[in-house]
């Protein structure tokens, strides 16, 4: 009976030595778990901001590539409007500046006589310059029409009222084409 005691004994002393193992076994993973999910989770974290500091410089990139692109698409498109601009303006301004220099010189017959020609002359150049004028078309408008009122058949403006109908409309058509 005492070999049975013993026994008894050295058997339950194993088998809480062996929980004792396997308690402290199982919570040796479960550190060392935690500390690779920690690990885990700091490298994604490190990996996502590097993704999102890459996403963000591409897309800077990119939006700067667009601005350069449509900076060079509008001074391309500025160019072609000039250069369209150009024959459809310069004789309207051409007869503006000598009608202008005729009131200076006080020839007003003779600039009543040269703005007799302004309404065909308009005509024909308004249709290219409306387009291409954009929101200053208004006022040029407004100022072409007033030169046509001034200067129509039968209109006898004097010195004041032609040239402030002239530079009414110099002026816009002027900083429109660049001059």
């Amino acid at each position: 009976m005492i070999r049975l005691a013993l026994l008894k004994r050295a058997g339950l002393a194993l088998a809480t030595a062996g929980a004792l193992t396997l308690t402290a076994c199982s919570q040796a993973p479960t550190d060392t778990a935690k500390q690779a999910g920690e690990a885990v989770k700091e490298g994604a974290a490190a990996t996502g901001e590097a993704i999102k500091d890459g996403a963000s410089a591409t897309g800077e990139a990119i939006k700067d590539g667009a601005t350069a692109t449509g900076d060079a698409a509008k001074q391309a498109a500025t160019a072609t409007g000039q250069a369209a601009l150009a024959p459809a303006v310069n004789p309207v301004l051409d007869l503006l500046n000598k009608s202008e220099g005729e009131l200076k010189a006080g020839n007003l017959g003779a600039a009543v006589t040269a703005m007799g020609g302004f309404q065909s002359l308009w005509d024909k150049a308004s249709p290219v310059i409306r387009p291409l004028a954009g929101d200053k078309w208004g006022a040029i408008d407004t100022a072409a029409k007033t030169v046509i009122s001034t200067f129509g058949a039968g209109a006898k403006p004097d010195a004041a009222a032609a040239g402030s109908a002239i530079t009414g409309l110099l002026g816009p058509l002027s900083a429109l084409a660049g001059k």
